[in-house]
């Protein structure tokens, strides 16, 4: 298991489109979701990942009986990890 960071969920989205489980996966298996939580708002704030998510919807991405969030890389996202 691994402590995610920005760079890391950077990595992990350029071969695509994830869940929030898939985006663990990718990551080695996440225990703290806390921690992958913390890491992709990194990621926002950098500029380099964006979500699917209503702005009302919880950190877990779940929202009522909306879809999952599904996260992807920006292209400034793309752009920082060439």
């Amino acid at each position: 298991m691994t402590t995610p960071d920005a760079e890391a969920v950077a990595r992990a989205l350029r071969s695509g489109p994830a869940t929030l489980d898939a985006l663990a996966a990718r990551l080695g298996g996440v225990a703290d979701r806390d921690a992958l939580d913390l890491a992709i708002s990194e990621a926002a704030d950098r500029g380099w990942v964006r979500d699917t998510s209503a702005p009302d919807c919880g950190p877990d991405g779940v929202c009522g009986d909306a879809p999952p969030t599904v996260l992807a890389l920006t292209e400034a996202g793309r752009a920082a990890r060439r």
